[in-house]
C-alpha cells in the first residue's frame, strides 16, 4: 500500500513539474514572437525614414508624418503597433549645411518586470540593432546578431 501512494505521488510530482516546465517554454516562446515582431517594427520604420528622407530633402518623419505620407500604414502611428512593446521615435531636422537630420528609435518591453523582452535601439547612422537586458537601449549597447 505504501509503495503505491508513494509510486501515484511520485507521477504526480512529475507530471506537476513538466507542465510547468512546458507552460515556462511556451511563455518564453510568446515573449520571443513579441520581440521578433517589435524588431521587424524597427525595421519597418527604418526602411520608411529612408525613403520619407529621400523626397523630403534630407528630413526624417514623425510616424504621423511616415503613415500620412503613406510610408507607414496606420498601425503604427500608435507607440504600441507591436503586442507587449513601446516605440519611441525621436526626429531631429537636419541642421544648416548638414544632407540630412536624424532619427533614433526604441522597442521597450511594456512591462519588463512581468515579462521577459529585450530593449532594443536603431537609429539613422545604420541599420544595426542594438539591445540591452535592463533598460533603453542605445547604440553603445551590443548589437543583435
Amino acid at each position: 500500500m505504501r509503495l503505491t501512494i508513494t509510486a501515484v505521488l511520485f507521477v504526480a510530482l512529475s507530471l506537476t513539474v513538466s507542465c510547468q516546465t512546458y507552460t515556462q517554454s511556451l511563455e518564453k516562446s510568446v515573449d520571443r514572437a513579441d520581440e521578433i515582431g517589435a524588431i521587424a517594427v524597427l525595421r519597418a520604420i527604418a526602411l520608411a525614414q529612408r525613403t520619407y528622407s529621400l523626397s523630403n530633402a534630407g528630413e526624417f518623419g514623425t510616424l504621423q508624418q511616415l503613415a500620412d505620407g503613406g510610408f507607414l500604414d496606420s498601425r503604427y502611428v500608435t507607440s504600441k503597433p507591436v503586442r507587449d512593446y513601446v516605440i519611441t521615435l525621436n526626429v531631429t531636422p537636419k541642421q544648416e549645411g548638414m544632407p540630412e537630420g536624424s532619427f533614433t528609435v526604441n522597442a521597450d518591453p511594456e512591462k519588463p518586470a512581468e515579462r521577459f523582452g529585450r530593449h532594443l535601439y536603431l537609429d539613422s547612422t545604420s541599420n544595426i540593432i542594438h539591445f540591452n537586458l535592463k533598460e533603453p537601449a542605445t547604440a553603445s549597447d551590443p548589437a543583435i546578431q
